[in-house]
């Protein structure tokens, strides 16, 4: 998909990214769902962003906490309390970060874990529609943002990683049928 150039674009880029999420993870029988991810015979496809997830729960609560930060940065602009996205002790290391935020949830069932991201992605399609195109689009129009829009920060918190989800899960499920 092309990458969005109007609010409206942005927003169907997030629902459509999201719902072939749904889709992926509806694929997964409650087995296949309940497992741990197994990418040892191809590290290559996890990543690094993604190696502390090590089951569905973990992925969708990753997407979630990501989300939540999103807000907590809007929020913060809109408070005229701009902060960058990241808090200061992980700006230097997010993976610690990504690290803490899915241990914090390990008791989390899978069914809160989809309630949950669920809730956010409503949240950044409400969140992202309060803006004009002018405000999503335009590179520094929030001093925090610095060299690029706030319509990529969106996108790094929906399209983006729902996408590499997506692409995490179909080898998860090639992997459970071998």
């Amino acid at each position: 998909m092309a990458t969005p150039t109007t609010k409206h674009d942005l927003l169907s880029c997030i629902a459509d990214s999201y719902g072939k999420l749904g889709e992926q993870i509806a694929k997964l029988n409650e087995e296949d769902a309940n497992a741990l991810f197994d990418f040892a015979s191809d590290p290559k496809k996890c990543g690094v962003r993604w190696q502390y997830d090590r089951c569905l729960r973990d992925l969708l609560i990753h997407l979630h906490e990501w989300q939540v930060l999103m807000r907590e940065f809007v929020q913060n602009i809109r408070e005229g309390h701009p902060r960058d996205y990241l808090p200061d002790e992980y700006r230097r290391n997010y993976h610690e970060m990504d690290k803490m935020l899915v241990e914090k949830h390990q008791n989390t069932p899978l069914d809160e874990a989809k309630r949950l991201l669920q809730q956010t992605h409503e949240e950044m399609l409400r969140l992202a529609d309060t803006f004009t195109d002018e405000e999503l689009f335009t590179k520094g129009f929030y001093k925090n943002t610095y060299t690029t829009n706030m319509a990529a920060y969106f996108t790094s918190v929906t399209t983006s990683p729902y996408g590499q989800a997506v692409k995490l899960l179909k080898t998860h499920q090639k992997n459970c049928r071998k």
